[in-house]
């Protein structure tokens, strides 16, 4: 009749006739989950990838056993250490893998780091400034400098400017123009608020 090895690192099944002091391998230590490293107290190994830990190779042989040999409190009192501890009884079965919440866990705090990033990026852009200490619109059809601390209106073109053919005109206000200098001259179709140039 076979029964589980309950050792860290091997948790498999075996019969008690075929046990020896060469047929189990596994970790004789306690698993540490601190932060976001992984690994055991018996190895002194420590990685950060789950996937990592699964694969550390265990330390020692022995017989297998069905008594509890991990009695006695975990070396890291965290709140991932009983589903990753459930992790390690799965991985041996082939069961699925709730610990792969500490993949997702990961994922996050990569994509919080990168957002991060880039938000300290935009926030070190700077508003171009002029030789004369003016700011300079980037609004189509503007393209003024102006005084930030004026209240002046901005008259641009939403749209796009198009070039067919030989036509010229602007997409928000299709005024159809063959002349480049006529084209230059169209009367912009919109007014609201300049949109400073940052570098």
């Amino acid at each position: 009749m076979e029964t589980k090895c309950k050792r860290n690192g091997c948790k498999k099944p075996y019969n008690e006739n075929e046990n020896n002091d060469q047929a189990c391998k596994h970790h004789p230590g306690k698993p540490i989950f601190s932060d976001l490293k992984k690994g055991w107290t018996c190895c002194n190994k420590i990685v950060y990838d789950w996937d990592e830990f699964t694969k550390i190779e265990p330390c020692a042989v022995g017989r297998h056993t069905n008594i509890d040999v991990n009695q006695g409190g975990e070396f890291y009192q965290s709140k991932t250490v009983e589903n990753a501890q459930k992790g390690i009884d799965n991985f041996a079965t082939n069961a699925p893998q709730p610990v792969r919440k500490i993949d997702d866990y990961n994922k996050e705090e990569a994509e919080k780091k990168k957002l991060l990033e880039q938000q300290q990026a935009k926030v070190q852009k700077q508003i171009f400034v002029t030789p004369t200490g003016k700011y300079k619109c980037t609004n189509k059809g503007c393209l003024k400098e102006y005084d930030p601390n004026e209240n002046t209106e901005c008259f641009f073109h939403p749209g796009e400017p198009c070039f067919h053919d030989l036509k010229k005109f602007w997409t928000c206000c299709k005024v159809e123009k063959y002349d480049w200098d006529e084209f230059m001259k169209i009367p912009t179709c919109a007014k609201g608020s300049h949109t400073p140039k940052v570098v």
